[in-house]
């Protein structure tokens, strides 16, 4: 579990203060500056990619604290590649966080807790609509 602390560390460890700037800079930032945000970000999810070995879940069998925590991957990062068009999680390269992506959505606690997806889709319309027009 220590290690898994390490990881993510309850939202603010080194791995996560990178992960995040990277997203909303690949997803939201100047044009100039998406490309080199995203090719950041699929290095940081490289990491996450080797972390999870054969386990279905972070967690092993079970979603556990480090599950929780990268629901940014599992559900906001679908969210933000649906909204925007950019796909940067994709099967192909990054098989096993698709698949961990997969069950952690399909866990009956996580789906019953997690916001709708198509209200948060709205929700990010009109927070960033204003921001998209002026990139």
């Amino acid at each position: 579990m220590g290690e898994e602390v390490l990881l993510f560390g309850v939202w603010r460890s080194p791995y996560s203060r990178r992960l995040w700037p990277a997203l909303r800079a690949g997803f939201w930032g100047e044009k100039n500056e998406r490309k080199k945000a995203l090719e950041e970000a699929s290095e940081l999810l490289k990491f996450l990619e080797k972390e999870l070995e054969e386990k279905s879940l972070f967690g092993g069998e079970t979603v556990g604290m480090v599950d929780i925590v990268a629901n940014i991957i599992g559900f906001w990062l679908g969210v933000m590649e649906e909204y925007s068009g950019v796909e940067l999680l994709t099967r192909d390269k990054f098989p096993k966080l698709s698949n961990w992506t997969h069950e952690f959505l399909s866990n009956k606690v996580i789906k019953e807790n997690l916001p709708s997806r198509d209200k948060f889709i709205a929700y990010l319309r009109n927070r960033f609509e204003g921001a998209n027009a002026s990139n």
